[in-house]
């Protein structure tokens, strides 16, 4: 009697170190479950901060380029004309000094591309005139001083058309 007691109290043993092994199994397999979602969790955040890392960066190069456009451009308002001084009807000392086809700085006339600035803009400097594209200066003129622009025109009614305008110049410093 004693030996089945003693076989039935280790096998009562076992069957609750069996249940208890199950039951830290479980604990143990939901532990682990709960890492993993933490785990997630952390790679989100992680690709969350990589993204801000990237958005950041890039507003970091783009202040950079920002900065750079304005180190080297500079933008006003001016009072913008035209001239045309390749107009077959074009009068001297109106729509040109000297030889209608060259201007100030020795270089051709190009309606379209050239521009005419007072003395403060150098030439070679390109502009951007809006609503009438990008000019380089060439050119002076009598009645050109600082703050106004001519633009050369094919044409004096195209320049007529123009007229006498105030609009936003963008320079080349």
């Amino acid at each position: 009697m004693r030996k089945k007691l003693m076989i039935v109290l280790t096998l009562l043993c076992l069957f609750l170190i069996i249940i208890l092994m199950d039951q830290r199994r479980d604990k143990l397999q939901d532990e682990i479950s709960q890492l993993r979602l933490e785990i997630l969790h952390l790679e989100k955040e992680n690709e969350q901060l990589r993204q801000l890392a990237k958005e950041s960066e890039a507003q970091e190069q783009l202040y950079q380029r920002m900065q750079e456009w304005l180190d080297n451009w500079e933008v006003s308002m001016a009072e913008v004309t035209a001239y045309a001084p390749l107009d077959p009807d074009a009068v001297e000392g109106m729509c040109y000094f000297g030889d209608p086809r060259v201007t100030a700085s020795g270089e051709r006339v190009v309606p379209g591309v050239t521009a005419a600035a007072g003395p403060d803009v150098p030439f070679g400097t390109r502009i951007y005139v809006h609503g009438h594209g990008a000019r380089v200066v060439q050119d002076r003129g009598g009645r050109i001083g600082q703050g106004k622009i001519d633009l050369a025109v094919e044409s004096r009614e195209e320049a007529y058309a123009w007229g006498r305008k105030n609009v936003k110049v963008v320079y080349q410093k």
